[in-house]
């Protein structure tokens, strides 16, 4: 972080200053700590220190654990080629709704809705 900051008005902000003046300020939010990060209680009172966290965490670290491969499979430099796969087979939508319409000039056409969520058109002719 920044030790000096300028504002918009052209003021300088010593935030490390600002920081230490108010580290045992509770912090606005949902969160019982102060600036430092200490926990508090619910009047304020330190309940659980920020030093004391950060030692609890590292200490809850476990090193990665390291296992043996059941199967290992052998390196190859130049892997065969594999064959191309043929595409799935789709079938044609089935037609799910029909409606006909009439346009401003008085001609007809019927929407047909298929169950792949296309729609076509054909005119009707009387």
């Amino acid at each position: 972080m920044k030790q000096r900051v300028k504002t918009a008005r052209g003021k300088i902000i010593d935030m490390a200053a600002l920081g230490a003046k108010n580290e045992h300020v509770r912090a606005v939010g949902n969160v019982l700590m102060n600036a430092r990060g200490d926990r508090l209680n619910s009047d304020g009172s330190v309940r659980v220190r920020a030093e004391d966290l950060a030692r609890a965490a590292q200490n809850n670290k476990t090193p990665t654990q390291q296992t043996a491969i059941s199967n290992p499979k052998p390196i190859v430099s130049n892997p065969a080629p594999v064959a191309p796969t043929q595409p799935p087979i789709v079938d044609d939508p089935q037609p799910i709704g029909k409606i006909t319409k009439t346009r401003e000039d008085g001609s007809k056409y019927v929407e047909i809705e298929y169950d792949d969520g296309s729609i076509e058109t054909q005119e009707v002719t009387e």
